[in-house]
């Protein structure tokens, strides 16, 4: 028979939370030092996971994170919403029709290419 080498833990919790928690793990079939084994067995466990640890230990931080995110994105996906449309917005801002949609589709890359080398280059002989 092997002998384990043990170490104790002490933690200060408040007494009501100490008789409500003991009357739960009874009521489980454990004891307080069964539970204490059992949460560090679950942290060994966790040991490369700690974001799983803690919310296996604290779900409703976790439900709340979630839903901060969450939040996060529901506006991030709103403003890349309003972003395609910033430029629409301007144009009518300064009274200028902004093209229709899909308007920009009716050329060719080739074509868009030219017209920009045109635009970037205007003094070059195109052999107009």
């Amino acid at each position: 028979m092997s002998t384990a080498i043990t170490s104790q833990v002490n933690a200060r919790i408040d007494a009501e939370l100490k008789r409500s928690g003991d009357a739960a793990m009874a009521a489980a079939g454990l004891t307080p030092t069964q539970a204490v084994r059992a949460l560090w067995s679950l942290a060994s466990r966790l040991a490369d996971k700690p974001e799983k640890l803690h919310e296996t230990l604290f779900p409703e931080e976790h439900a709340e994170r979630e839903r901060a995110l969450d939040d996060r994105t529901r506006r991030r996906l709103q403003l890349v919403r309003e972003g395609a449309g910033i430029m629409n917005k301007a144009l009518l801002a300064q009274g200028v029709t902004p093209p229709a949609p899909h308007e920009h589709l009716d050329i060719s890359y080739e074509e868009l290419r030219q017209l920009a080398y045109r635009e970037q280059f205007p003094d070059f002989d195109w052999g107009r």
